[in-house]
């Protein structure tokens, strides 16, 4: 399957209704997070709450690529998605916006390494793992990982990549091939 390298105006809408979506989960994310939280805390579970709800922050750009196939789309999908995140309110306020910037990242290196010609499980498992990678790898800084014992790290890293996978490859997965089937966002490209 040919990736069309050229950006139309279809293109820029399909995005934006991914992203504006995409927003809306991400603030139900930020409830959510905020519920969870609250409840697993006194347990001493609080810091795997975010890791455990990880890939519902990280869907919105693979599902942009696998509709808009086109390079980039990944990127732009999360970082507007924390935008609109950020200006509904989303208790992680700015924050949102590197958090979208590296999910988006990730995910764009993990499509980029099939050259953007996989539009399949393969391409959204390798961006899941990237985008895992690159997110955790900012989380050491921004969140203070950094300082945690080797073995916190590496159990809120088996969760938070449990998380996207099941996220970011299986139901992504999922509403791709409803997607198809029913011929939403239908293109030439399909």
């Amino acid at each position: 399957m040919k990736v069309l390298e050229k950006w139309h105006l279809r293109d820029i809408i399909t995005i934006a209704i991914i992203s504006v979506l995409f927003g809306f989960i991400f603030v139900f994310s930020d409830w959510l997070y905020t519920l969870v939280y609250g409840i697993l805390s006194p347990l001493g579970l609080g810091p795997f709450v975010g890791e455990g709800l990880f890939g519902l922050w990280c869907m919105g750009g693979p599902i942009a690529f696998m509709v808009v196939r086109l390079p980039g789309s990944s990127l732009i999908s999360e970082i507007l998605g924390a935008f609109l995140e950020s200006g509904m309110g989303g208790q992680f306020g700015i924050t949102a916006l590197f958090a979208g910037f590296f999910q988006g990242l990730g995910s764009e290196l993990g499509f980029a390494s099939f050259k953007y010609k996989r539009f399949d499980v393969r391409s959204l498992l390798l961006a899941a793992v990237l985008s895992t990678i690159v997110t955790f790898g900012s989380a050491l800084f921004i969140h203070g990982y950094i300082k945690l014992k080797l073995s916190m790290m590496l159990t809120l890293f088996i969760t938070r990549l449990c998380s996207n996978l099941i996220f970011s490859v299986g139901l992504v997965s999922l509403i791709n091939r409803l997607f198809v089937r029913a011929r939403i966002f239908e293109t030439k490209r399909s």
